[in-house]
């Protein structure tokens, strides 16, 4: 036992918080399940509610017991905010839920962090995703680096970046229906194809007023991790390095296919209609299921039923997980967005990635599509020629991402050497306040020593290099 505590002690550890939703916990999840699979340690945190005890009963998780997974260990720590399912949605809609959220959230982080440095197992490096940005704040207090995971395109990113340092023109009550642009964008955007929570109409401000003090952070973090891939998004992506020098843009998915290499039985979905919805679909053939009544279930293991080949298209509301996963599986989608990304996600299936047909504009354009549009658009993605088309498009960007999960390819390296520095504990942050101090690792000197030390380090690199390479001469 003493033998093993030793061992945990000596992992790099990793704090991961998670905004309360499905399609938020999923995708850091996976992640947090790849980092573990390095040899690291994973404390994965959200609240109790609505999803923790569902989560706590799918993984028969005990607080804070260890999980083997890979090379290392991941653990769930789960919180009380204060609210419970019934007055969830009144909390929603007055915005209460976020405040109690993040009151509970910073009291409730920091003594975990306190007790696992008296556990002698500190938190090294603090990630979280975009709707609980104060995470930052309190990784910042206790001078440990951070990073953020972003679950939206690296598309979307850029026009919310621009949004908040006012880079570029965006609607506003008085020029509700201007058009954007953004540079290295491949298409215009119209007033209905931004990000709606950038629109003055928006009615979920609470939304906005998030993600934009996460953008302001960035400045804070030492890394947007960001669940797209190189070759989807990359001029966009080397726009935004550019223009945030600062912050490492990582592209490291898909994540939800990088996390198939991983044998572990912890898992974010919590529906147990799972094995009823794939023999149903394991009873029809190729490209068929149009054609039979549907089925209807609470939750399902959406990846999985994208590829399998029952299915001919995908009718989604184009959030960013469906998008990814639908282009990742060689899956013609028919867009039906509704708010958020989603307007956006749309427009690039539609008119950039090529895979799409669109069913609606989203609930700016306030119409109810009816059944014989519907079946319209579906015959359009599934038979004649443009079928054809879009489905050759899906099947490219199959490959294309199935490339670069692969050992080798562009997501698997970003990610390798994201692990590799944080096993190192060698990244480097600037500290609150001051800014010609630096932290490598644990340590805290000022920018002559770190000249220094670049200096001395490059020196030694050449030593070490020329006479090993004359070995081989």
């Amino acid at each position: 036992m003493e033998r093993k505590v030793e061992m945990e002690s000596s992992l790099t550890h990793v704090m991961l918080v998670s905004f309360p939703s499905q399609g938020h916990i999923n995708p850091l999840l996976r992640l947090g399940k790849l980092i573990a699979s390095k040899g690291l340690l994973v404390t994965f945190v959200t609240t109790e509610e609505p999803l923790g005890k569902k989560m706590r009963q799918a993984n028969e998780i005990q607080d804070g017991l260890l999980k083997p997974v890979g090379l290392g260990f991941l653990r769930f720590e789960f919180f009380d905010d204060g609210f419970t399912l019934d007055d969830l949605e009144n909390k929603q809609k007055s915005g209460l839920l976020f405040t109690d959220l993040e009151v509970a959230g910073k009291r409730e982080i920091k003594k975990l962090i306190k007790r696992y440095e008296k556990m002698k197992q500190p938190v090294r490096c603090v990630i979280n995703n975009a709707f609980v940005p104060w995470v930052c704040d309190v990784a910042a207090e206790f001078q440990i680096p951070s990073a953020v995971l972003w679950v939206q395109s690296c598309a979307c990113l850029a026009a919310y970046y621009y949004y908040q340092h006012q880079l570029a023109k965006f609607p506003t009550e008085t020029e509700p229906k201007i058009n954007v642009e953004v540079p290295f964008m491949p298409l215009v955007l119209k007033h209905d194809e931004i990000p709606s929570f950038l629109h003055p109409s928006c009615r979920f401000s609470i939304f906005t007023d998030h993600i934009l003090q996460q953008i302001k952070r960035l400045p804070n973090t030492f890394s947007v991790l960001i669940d797209t891939f190189e070759e989807l998004e990359r001029d966009i992506i080397d726009h935004m390095s550019q223009l945030c020098p600062e912050v490492i843009i990582n592209p490291i998915g898909p994540l939800f296919m990088r996390a198939k290499t991983i044998t572990s039985d912890i898992k974010g979905d919590i529906s147990d209609s799972v094995n009823q919805c794939m023999e149903w679909l394991d009873s029809k053939g190729p490209s068929s299921i149009l054609e039979d009544k549907g089925m209807i279930v609470e939750w399902c293991p959406q990846e999985r039923v994208l590829a399998h080949p029952a299915v001919a298209c995908f009718l989604s509301h184009c959030g960013w997980n469906s998008t990814v996963e639908a282009l990742s599986s060689g899956v013609p989608i028919v867009c039906l967005p509704q708010w958020g990304d989603q307007v956006t996600n749309a427009l690039y299936l539609v008119d950039v990635f090529k895979t799409g047909v669109r069913l609606g504009r989203g609930e700016a354009d306030e119409k109810i599509v009816s059944r014989e549009v519907v079946a319209e658009k579906l015959l359009e993605a599934v038979v004649g020629q443009k079928a054809v088309e879009l489905r050759e498009n899906a099947r490219r960007w199959k490959k294309e991402a199935e490339a670069t999960v692969v050992h080798g390819g562009s997501s698997d390296r970003n990610f390798g050497e994201f692990v590799d520095k944080l096993v190192a504990n060698i990244w480097l942050e600037k500290l609150p306040g001051n800014t010609n101090n630096y932290t490598i690792g644990i340590w805290k000197i000022n920018h002559i020593d770190f000249i220094k030390i670049v200096v001395i380090v490059s020196l030694l690199s050449c030593y070490i290099t020329f006479p090993t390479s004359w070995l081989y001469n």
